[in-house]
């Protein structure tokens, strides 16, 4: 081995000369895509190899549990005689209706779901079990019990699991299905009585407020003088009517009357006494004066006598109608006078008729004008006595419908088919057992799968898949620990296909080896520096950044270079194939500057369980001063069991699957 003390940049060497320029100290430039894609931590195909390569472990599980589950199904099971009675659902009857107005009182009509709850009810259940006197356990009596709905259909079976014989699944099951029947009977008799309670409430309510209304149409009546109806409303229109006749007939009367009185008072007024006597005077006088002077004293007595007639008529007429006295004394002024009398007479009583006719007609008026209000209110306390006559009706008709219910119910159900001693079936005595064995088998299986799964996952041995999931970056290589030949085939493999290709431009390449067994490391460095000495024929430096005992007293094969002093740039020593950087940790103080001009750097990893770990913790600081990783060798073991070689062989392929290679 050729150490040598300066520490060369980790560029890529000078193909001539092996020199490596002095980086310089730069961010990191972060890949932009994951190149590892698997999403879970572990290998779900080693667990399932390492619970089938135990298969024998299952099989045992599932045998010891499965005879433990067939002993206590055996333990458990007992004869029993299971019995089935169909009972028909119900229908409500729509035909008890008292009335053809309004609906009809009917209990409710319960749903299949709310019904199928009734036929396991605890009441019925007790009350069978005190009369059938079978000496059950009350407590145990519903786990023997079961029913169900015929789909389709308003047939449901009641089944009774008995564990005591064949009769006394017939005489239960009779008695069962007789208490369920009955137990909706109370249930729709204690609706009935309910809903009659709050009815009687409704209907004396409606009677009282019946006979208030009826009190007030009453006093009503009375006040307006109404019975109502259309005749009292006609009888008054043709009493106006007559009145109104009869008024003016006696104004018609009192006209003639007035006018035959006042013709009788002119003729009475040409029927006086004083002219007659006015006019004799007048003619005696004119005979005197025939015969005498007027100075003569007869003629003066008698102008005298002419001038006394003419004030007395004069004062007669200033007088008027008043004192008709004046004009008696003649045979015809005496006749006129007692017409003229008889006419005032019959004048008077026809005017006394016409006031009296006017005040009732007056009266007769205000009362017509009176029956709308009248009319309407009295047809409004009718029709409101009317609507709570009909409500009263409605009311007492619902009564007596939740009075029959309430007295003999129907019930929801009926039975459709008897029990029949011939549809007894005795129970399995292989049931139990075949399923608790079947299940205590799969039960047992299922924990020895969970054990196996356990000592798996506790094994140190990973798979090449878990160590890309460690590093999260794609497979170069996976390096066998049994064989050789095996090995070098995969570092020779991982020399051509990944990184000769990247000599040419020259690559900084790392190698982090913080998850490498110092055993497989030098192992690996002496394949890889064979495999580039058989590919160039020329000598593999490499540059530890972190110097350790990796190689303690052992000599470096010859065909590599081990630097380990960070000197300036140092000519190599022979040919070199290509220059690698090595760290096995995070390096110290200003070495740290050479990992940030890497292009290309790779994880070295142990497929062991603690390896993995520290490569997972480890992923921190080659994330903060490194770029993402760009490739996994694994070192793995080989497994012996043909199972576990399938399901690595499995894990590559995965492994490779998910991989996403960054190209040269």
């Amino acid at each position: 081995m050729t150490v040598h003390s300066p520490l060369d940049a980790p560029s890529g060497l000078n193909s001539a000369t092996g020199e490596v320029p002095t980086p310089d100290a730069g961010p990191v430039a972060l890949k932009a895509s994951p190149r590892f894609g698997f999403p879970l931590p572990f290998d779900p195909v080693r667990l399932l190899a390492g619970v089938l390569s135990r298969w024998p472990w299952i099989v045992i599980g599932m045998l010891v549990a499965g005879s433990l589950g067939s002993l206590v199904g055996m333990r458990l099971t007992h004869p029993s005689f299971t019995l089935s009675v169909s009972l028909l659902k119900r229908r409500v009857p729509h035909t008890v209706q008292t009335s053809e107005v309004g609906q009809a009182y009917r209990p409710v009509d319960l749903n299949d779901a709310t019904l199928h709850a009734t036929l396991l009810a605890s009441e019925p259940l007790d009350l069978a079990l005190r009369r059938s006197a079978n000496g059950t356990d009350p407590n145990r009596i519903r786990t023997l019990v079961e029913a169900k709905q015929l789909e389709g259909t308003d047939i449901f079976y009641i089944t009774y699991h008995s564990p005591i014989s064949a009769a006394d699944a017939v005489a239960f099951s009779t008695i069962w299905a007789e208490e369920i029947n009955a137990y909706t009977q109370r249930l729709q008799q204690t609706e009935a009585r309910e809903v009659r309670l709050i009815l009687q409430k409704e209907v004396t309510d409606l009677e009282l407020e019946l006979s208030k209304t009826n009190l007030e149409i009453l006093n009503f009546s009375k006040d307006k003088d109404y019975l109502g109806g259309e005749a009292q409303v006609a009888a008054a229109l043709a009493k106006l009517a007559q009145i109104e006749l009869e008024l003016e007939t006696a104004r018609t009367t009192a006209t003639a009357k007035a006018e035959q009185l006042k013709n009788l008072t002119a003729q009475i007024h040409r029927q006086s006494p004083l002219e007659l006597q006015l006019r004799t005077a007048k003619e005696e006088l004119a005979n005197l004066r025939a015969t005498y002077t007027d100075a003569n004293p007869l003629v003066q007595a008698k102008l005298q006598s002419i001038e006394y007639l003419g004030g007395q008529i004069e004062k007669l007429n200033a007088t008027g109608d008043t004192d008709l006295d004046s004009y008696t004394g003649t045979p015809l002024g005496n006749q006129l006078y007692l017409s003229i009398l008889t006419l005032r007479n019959e004048h008077l009583e026809a005017t006394s008729k016409i006031q009296a006719l006017e005040k009732l007609n007056a009266t007769a008026l205000a009362r017509i004008e009176e029956f709308p209000a009248i009319v309407s209110s009295y047809e409004a306390m009718k029709e409101k006595r009317d609507a709570i006559r009909g409500g009263l009706s409605l009311m007492s008709n619902r009564l007596r419908e939740a009075e029959i219910f309430a007295s003999g119910a129907p019930g929801y159900w009926q039975v459709f088919q008897a029990p029949d001693p011939r549809s007894i079936v005795p129970s399995s005595l292989l049931m139990k057992p075949v399923i608790l064995g079947v299940g205590g088998g799969m039960l047992g299986a299922g924990l020895a799968v969970l054990l196996t799964l356990l000592f798996t996952q506790r094994t140190s041995r990973r798979s090449i898949l878990e160590c890309c999931a460690a590093t999260r970056a794609p497979l170069l290589a996976c390096i066998p620990t049994t064989r050789d030949e095996d090995a070098q085939a995969a570092v020779e493999h991982l020399w051509i296909t990944h990184l000769a290709p990247r000599l040419t431009p020259p690559k900084r390449i790392l190698c982090w080896a913080a998850a490498l067994e110092p055993a497989d490391e030098r192992c690996l460095w002496t394949m890889l520096a064979a495999a580039a000495h058989e590919d160039t024929g020329k000598s593999l430096r490499i540059h530890d950044l972190t110097p350790d005992s990796l190689w303690g007293e052992a000599a470096c094969p010859p065909a590599m270079e081990w630097l380990v002093e960070p000197p300036s740039n140092v000519p190599p020593s022979r040919p070199i194939a290509a220059t690698f950087l090595r760290a096995a940790r995070l390096p110290q103080g200003e070495t740290r500057k050479f990992l940030a001009p890497v292009d290309f750097w790779m994880a070295a990893v142990t497929g062991q369980r603690e390896a993995l770990r520290r490569a997972a913790r480890l992923r921190s600081l080659t994330d903060a001063y490194l770029p993402r990783c760009d490739g996994t060798i694994g070192w793995t073991e080989r497994p012996a069991n043909r199972i576990r070689k399938a399901a690595d062989v499995i894990s590559g392929l995965l492994a490779k699957r998910f991989s996403k290679l960054p190209t040269p």
